[in-house]
């Protein structure tokens, strides 16, 4: 039988357990989607002030940076939808983003500095060697 604790930092045992992990290749890109979405939705939740301000203040550095983001509202709704991003547009707001637009600065500084350990993790997984 075989033992969680002959994987070094893994709480469960592999899905495949018949493949060994290290003849996995990561699919980085939905490693970053997927982290980034709740990155991301981290902290459009964790705003305290998502008001009219704050949703101009994140629209507007979307200008900035390139990418074309909105928000609205459903008919007969109070919570607030916003614009889906690809890759691309992703990555750009990973790497461009200035949170300091929306948040306090010295969390706007631990959050980028997350953001940017990602973003160095992410880079990585895209090299070849």
């Amino acid at each position: 039988m075989e033992k969680i604790n002959e994987y070094p930092g893994h709480s469960k045992k592999p899905l495949f357990n018949m493949i060994s992990l290290d003849h996995w290749i990561p699919d980085e890109l939905h490693i970053m989607l997927r982290i980034f979405d709740h990155l991301w939705s981290l902290e459009l939740k964790d705003v305290d002030q998502f008001d009219n301000v704050c949703r101009n203040e994140i629209v507007k550095e979307m200008n900035r940076i390139g990418v074309r983001f909105q928000f609205w509202k459903e008919n007969g709704s109070n919570t607030w939808n916003y614009t889906s991003l690809m890759g691309n547009d992703k990555l750009k707001v990973l790497k461009d983003f200035n949170l300091g637009q929306i948040l306090p600065l010295s969390r706007a500084k631990k959050i980028r500095e997350l953001w940017d350990r990602f973003n160095l993790i992410y880079f990585n997984l895209k090299l070849k060697d």
